[in-house]
């Protein structure tokens, strides 16, 4: 009686965790302060602080696999710091961002945190997480038309707004206009990095919610963010879902190939009369103004001092640290998906698994054009689902669910 009696008062503060780290990192990301121009939030305060506390334990149980994805990134993470040290650094805030993105964050959600993952209870982590992503889809359906109607953001400083960023977010932040309306950026304060890190759950909110008014507020949100890259990530991401989630492959081809034409075909209308952009705005040769003014010289290595990793993930670290970072870096940030993929590719895979994966996939492929890696909170969620993606999951729970409708 103890023994249970113990193990439940270990799981309520666990479940405590869960629920103060997704509120902080998925619902309020943006909620806190700035120290000498970096942004300290509380989501990111706590993860450090959880973080210590876990780190001193007895007893360590890390996956394998988390191992490995470690092991994958190290060559890496070296090799950056390497060429940090030997270039020189233009920009200490950015160069923070850097290392809590692709040292700490990977180190955290593979290692500290390994065992509590492979052992989150499952019921309530889906629930808080569907009621979490169908929150700050409506917060941002709400705040969109509020600044189109009344003019201002409505903010609520250390929770929605940073406190040293009350009142300028517009001035500050890349929200562009696109019209009458800012894109929606939700509690994220930028529409971008919101359509990002919803564009990498999105596959799995759809598979755990069986409401269609609630994911398609979901979707809504993802439209209104009015971002030509989330855009094409939608629609990569609504194909993966049709054609290698769900079950009846002939429907959901008609579905898509429906829904992809008359959302294309509105896009193009809105462009053309709500904007007044020509059709040829979809397909800018500048990406956005991305490819305004680059120019990369094809060096191995480099020797070029650390500013920013920017948008364009793939071009932006090829110019920071040559054609040699690029293939680390390519290693180590894909390295989790392809050893779950051949690790697992002659037995049944879970759909919980593939739609993580898929929605994984899409960000690799939609960093092409804007990665937004390092803002918050865009690396915190890819490590996370890459880490959760190789924990065992019980599937009696995924198949007691009633049968999917899309």
């Amino acid at each position: 009686m103890r023994a249970n009696s113990l193990e439940k008062q270990k799981k309520s503060k666990f479940n405590f965790f869960v629920l103060t780290l997704m509120l902080f990192l998925v619902v309020f990301p943006k909620g806190g302060i700035k120290f000498k121009n970096i942004p300290i939030t509380w989501g990111y305060l706590l993860l450090a602080i959880i973080s210590l506390f876990l780190l001193f334990r007895k007893k360590y149980f890390v996956r394998k696999e988390h191992i490995y994805s470690l092991i994958a990134l190290l060559p890496f993470q070296i090799y950056s710091l390497l060429s940090i040290y030997i270039n020189g650094i233009d920009s200490f805030g950015f160069f923070i961002s850097f290392l809590v993105s692709f040292l700490f964050l990977p180190f955290i959600f593979f290692f500290v945190f390994s065992e509590y993952i492979e052992n989150l209870d499952l019921d309530y982590f889906f629930k808080i997480f569907k009621r979490s992503i169908l929150f700050i889809s409506s917060y941002g359906i709400f705040l969109f038309f509020y600044r189109g109607f009344f003019g201002s953001l409505f903010e609520i400083p250390l929770l929605t707004a940073n406190w040293h960023e009350k009142g300028l977010l517009e001035n500050i932040k890349c929200i562009n206009h696109r019209g009458f309306f800012l894109k929606l950026i939700s509690t994220y304060n930028n529409g971008n990095i919101y359509g990002i890190c919803l564009l990498m759950v999105l596959p799995l909110y759809k598979y755990l919610e069986k409401s269609s008014l609630k994911k398609s507020i979901v979707k809504l949100s993802i439209i209104l963010t009015l971002s030509r890259t989330v855009w094409i990530g939608f629609i990569i991401s609504e194909f993966f879902f049709n054609f290698f989630i769900i079950k009846n492959k002939k429907k959901s081809l008609i579905k898509f190939l429906i829904s992809s034409f008359c959302f294309i075909t509105i896009l193009l209308i809105f462009a053309k009369f709500y904007l007044h952009k020509p059709f040829n705005w979809y397909f800018d040769t500048t990406l956005g103004g991305r490819l305004v003014d680059k120019s990369f010289e094809v060096n191995f290595f480099s020797n070029l001092p650390f500013i920013n990793i920017e948008e364009m993930v793939y071009l932006s670290i090829f110019n920071t640290f040559g054609f040699f970072g690029l293939i680390l870096f390519i290693i180590g940030m894909c390295f989790s998906l392809f050893y779950y993929l051949f690790k697992n590719m002659n037995s049944e895979k879970s759909p919980i698994d593939m739609c993580i994966f898929f929605g994984l996939l899409t960000y690799l492929i939609i960093s092409i054009s804007d990665s937004a890696s390092l803002y918050l909170p865009v690396m915190a969620f890819y490590w996370f689902l890459s880490s959760f993606l190789h924990t065992h999951k019980d599937i009696s729970y995924e198949f007691s669910k009633k049968s999917y409708k899309n």
